[in-house]
């Protein structure tokens, strides 16, 4: 199977790797490059289910064919579609001039047949490739069919239709908090907390992927107004049933006092990152800031160290801070070592998954801690 992966490419391989180990999916990789991940698997995916769990995947496709040649993908469309007018696209190396050779080989066998450029998964949406079975895309040698496209519909509904799209406390998108839910690999009838939830993201994620147990707090009332406001529009538009959640106005140094000691299993959040920043600002300044939240961050920890069960999982976000060609960063691990933590690596080579764009003043350092 080939997936195409987001915008962040190293993130949604972590992504796919943690929800295969979630699932017990057995997998080797097969190829990696900053756009696709190639896998062989043991068994038949159900790509529907895993496209509607995924946060950063664009696509999945099957291989289909151990040749991308003209000739090997006339003949399989030639064979595929006895009847009616052949519509398909095709995308990889020299993909256009393939898929009008393609064209022109079946229209001398007499085939009436249509090319459509894929732009975006939008194209192939709206031209229902997908159930005709011919958006085609070459890659490592082969041809992949692909049999299914993120719901970006979806995301984009839950983004900007919701009744609270707080701009300043609920900036981080539905598929980054569907990710970082992905990664904390929290099983469905655990206890979630996001102790900075904003508007709710990450809590509506994770109830749209069938999760009954949330928790919120922030130190806004507005945010707890507006988290409530868009899980119960949430829970109308999308018909979810037996949803449970609590949400507290509370400061994170405080919020043991009003949950139950050791109840919860998982705590995946993005805290609050500071004043936001035009990229003009001081070094001083910068570094003022981040001792700042690290005194805040460590602080959370103290209290995520009276609420969690014993050996459960945090995903946590720490922010960077970008002045002229280098980072500004955090201090805080080992720290947060001492109080009892450890870092869950997400690969040998990397302890923390950076999420940022070229154009973005502040990355999001993507950290996986576990209580010791």
């Amino acid at each position: 199977y080939l997936f195409e992966l987001g915008h962040q490419p190293h993130i949604s391989t972590a992504e796919i790797q943690a929800v295969f180990s979630h699932l017990s999916i057995k997998f080797k990789i097969i190829r990696e490059t900053k756009d696709y991940l190639i896998v062989d698997v043991e068994e038949t995916l159900n790509v529907i289910d895993l496209i509607n769990i995924l946060g950063g995947t664009i696509k999945i496709a099957e291989k289909i064919l151990s040749k991308d040649d003209v000739e090997s993908i006339a003949k399989y469309l030639y064979n595929f579609q006895s009847e009616g007018k052949i519509q398909f696209s095709l995308s990889g190396p020299d993909a256009r001039n393939k898929a009008l050779q393609i064209k022109k080989d079946l229209k001398s066998e007499d085939k009436s047949v249509r090319y459509i450029e894929p732009k975006n998964t939008a194209t192939i949406l709206h031209n229902n490739l997908i159930e005709r079975e011919t958006d085609f895309l070459m890659e490592d040698g082969s041809v992949f069919v692909t049999r299914a496209i993120q719901p970006f519909e979806e995301f984009t509904e839950r983004d900007f239709s919701r009744p609270r799209p707080d701009k300043l406390s609920g900036m981080l998108p539905p598929k980054l908090a569907r990710i970082l839910i992905n990664l904390s690999e929290a099983k469905i009838d655990d206890q979630i907390l996001d102790p900075f939830c904003g508007s709710g993201t990450i809590l509506a994620e994770a109830a749209h992927m069938g999760y009954k147990k949330l928790i919120g707090s922030d130190l806004s009332s507005k945010a707890i107004k507006d988290t409530e406001n868009n899980l119960e529009w949430l829970k109308n538009s999308s018909k979810i049933s037996k949803l449970n959640y609590k949400l507290y106005f509370s400061d994170v140094n405080t919020l043991a006092d009003k949950i139950d000691k050791k109840t919860i299993n998982t705590i995946i959040t993005e805290p609050y990152m500071g004043r936001p920043l035009k990229g003009t600002e001081r070094k001083i300044d910068l570094v003022s800031q981040t001792r700042e939240l690290k005194d805040l961050y460590l602080g959370a920890f103290k209290t995520f160290d009276k609420v969690l069960k014993k050996n459960s999982t945090i995903i946590f976000i720490i922010p960077r801070f970008k002045f002229q060609d280098s980072w500004v960063t955090i201090d805080c691990k080992d720290d947060i070592k001492k109080l009892g933590f450890k870092i869950e690596p997400f690969s040998p080579e990397n302890d923390f998954l950076l999420y940022h764009r070229p154009q973005q003043h502040v990355g999001r350092e993507i950290w996986k801690f576990r209580q010791a």
